[in-house]
């Protein structure tokens, strides 16, 4: 029986955190390019991800393919977000997932796909 894994501890390697969130690896390297996630790095420089990186990383990928916010404006919309209390943060992702899983089966393509010109829309800030 597995034990509760603490939600910080950065454990998952980019092809996994792209797997949960069902984008491609390139998409999450974007976003790291962008400045919009930073996740930690193992001595030999790999990416690992936590359980909040991916929930962050869900939100983003949220903003981006489905309100079509730019870098800069998922940057700021991210800087409020850490003023804010902890639980009204965690209230407002499983609020997103929620969104998520009511989305109709086009947005949801889209937001599963990760549209090819997720760097363009990114960049036009």
């Amino acid at each position: 029986m597995p034990k509760d894994i603490d939600p910080n501890k950065p454990l998952f390697p980019i092809s996994v955190a792209a797997e949960i969130l069902e984008v491609d690896p390139r998409t999450l390297r974007i976003y790291e390019e962008k400045g919009l996630i930073n996740p930690s790095r193992t001595d030999g420089n790999r990416r690992l991800y936590s359980l909040k990186d991916i929930d962050l990383l869900e939100y983003v990928h949220y903003l981006v393919q489905i309100k079509r916010v730019n870098a800069a404006g998922v940057r700021e919309i991210l800087s409020i977000l850490k003023s804010m209390p902890e639980d009204t943060r965690e209230e407002l992702t499983a609020n997103v997932e929620k969104t998520i899983e009511k989305l109709p089966q086009k947005a949801l393509e889209k937001y599963k796909k990760g549209d090819e010109d997720i760097a363009e829309s990114l960049t036009s800030e």
